[in-house]
């Protein structure tokens, strides 16, 4: 009778763990969802949930396949983790949906002898707001996810290692050229970039061409600032003029000098939030800007309706160890007249120039 007693206790209480274990794990486990407006409204709730993704990878021809979680943190708002499930090549474009990889990869042309290397790879960020994790999870990490959060986990070692360390291409990629648009009312315009080399990116999806809607105050297809393009190009050439100007000091030299060469307040914030986070240190850098005939036959812009007046600023950073005196150039007065359009980006020579 005894064992009997003690074996019904010990069922009893063998169920009540299952019962328990069951109930922990429903409650921590995120929910799979199907589409992003059921991971909302989970999310909203207080629950954790999550979506698979497939995606490609234009520039490398591969399909990346993820799954992102977003797990709600008691007063911390949301943590959104992307996993790398699979990627393998595939010359069948299967979406134009926004990878995970694709923003972070671009240009990096040792990344094929690698993209292995990332499968099951992962990396997280908090966000504030269900609205922003959702965005986070639709854009997967593009320029303004980059630029918003800080991303940690084994996918930011992986790309580290095998793509920011790549010093082996010899191409030259023109990054971060933004393209304001300002129309003096409503209107849809067509922007096509004409470029010596390929694209690389683009934001929004490029296809055939822009052809977006502007309103007065500058906003793009109601939610952009600018269109965002890089782009490999096959040959670059540089005039003799220029500035040489200490790495601590650029903070201030782009206050100074890009009011006065055309930008506003809002540009030139976004220009130093992208451009002060991408020129590692340095000694001084070499600054000069590509010519007007350079862009024209190697970067050209096709805008219709034509603006009035457009402004261009791609410039070339040098790193250098050693300061060495260049003639600057001539600052011209920009004046804004009717449809007016400004451009600024630039390429960053990550090799260290000795000037011995």
């Amino acid at each position: 009778m005894t064992m009997y007693i003690k074996k019904v206790y010990f069922t009893a209480l063998l169920i009540n763990l299952i019962f328990f274990c069951v109930s922990v794990y429903s409650q921590d486990s995120p929910i799979l969802c199907d589409n992003y407006e059921s991971l909302y409204s989970i999310i909203k709730t207080g629950e954790a949930a999550s979506i698979e993704k497939t995606t490609y990878i234009r520039e490398f021809s591969l399909v990346e396949k993820s799954l992102v979680t977003v797990t709600p943190v008691a007063e911390n708002g949301y943590e959104v983790n992307y996993k790398i499930s699979d990627l393998y090549k595939s010359n069948d474009a299967m979406t134009d949906e926004s990878s995970v990889l694709g923003f972070m990869t671009a240009g990096y042309r040792n990344f094929p002898k690698y993209y292995q290397k990332f499968i099951g790879t992962s990396c997280k960020l908090s966000a504030r707001t269900p609205e922003s994790a959702l965005d986070a999870v639709k854009s997967g990490i593009d320029f303004t996810i980059d630029m918003s959060y800080e991303i940690t986990g084994t996918l930011v070692d992986a790309y580290n290692k095998y793509c920011k360390s790549d010093t082996t291409t010899h191409h030259t990629v023109v990054k971060k050229p933004a393209v304001y648009l300002y129309p003096e009312k409503d209107m849809n315009v067509s922007v096509k970039v004409i470029v010596n080399g390929q694209l690389t990116l683009t934001e929004p999806l490029y296809g055939n061409g822009w052809n977006v809607n502007v309103n007065r105050d500058g906003i793009i297809d109601g939610k952009y600032d600018y269109l965002f393009y890089e782009a490999d190009l096959n040959k670059i050439e540089l005039p003799d003029e220029g500035w040489v100007v200490a790495f601590d000091e650029l903070d201030k030299w782009f206050d100074e000098n890009l009011s006065a060469m055309g930008l506003n307040e809002k540009e030139i914030r976004q220009f130093k939030e992208y451009w002060l986070g991408d020129l590692e240190r340095a000694n001084y850098y070499e600054i000069k800007i590509l010519g007007n005939e350079f862009l024209e036959n190697n970067m050209r812009l096709d805008i219709s309706p034509a603006p009035q007046t457009i402004l261009r600023l791609n410039f070339h950073f040098q790193p250098m160890n050693v300061k060495t005196e260049l003639k600057a150039p001539e600052i011209k007065k920009f004046e804004r007249k009717g449809f007016t359009v400004i451009e600024w980006g630039g390429i960053n020579n990550q090799q260290l120039t000795d000037n011995n």
